[in-house]
């Protein structure tokens, strides 16, 4: 089964299974660690922001995908 066939049935499930789904996906995205590449794209648009806020989401995406979710956050 393909992505796009997943987020179909996705759309297809009642409101309360959806919450679930969404629920999921934040959660995995929390706990997956990135992988290098996506920490070197990262990384460069840190450096490359003037924006002090943006550059700190950007360290927390970083920290986040290098050490996972922090516990007790």
């Amino acid at each position: 089964m393909t992505a796009s066939q997943i987020i179909e049935e996705i759309k297809r499930l009642g409101p309360e299974e959806q919450v679930g789904v969404i629920r999921f996906a934040y959660q995995l995205d929390a706990e997956r660690q990135l992988t290098g590449d996506e920490l070197s794209g990262l990384a460069e648009r840190m450096v490359n922001t003037t924006d002090p806020a943006e550059q700190l989401r950007i360290r927390e995406q970083i920290i986040r995908g290098f050490y996972g979710q922090r516990q007790n956050a």
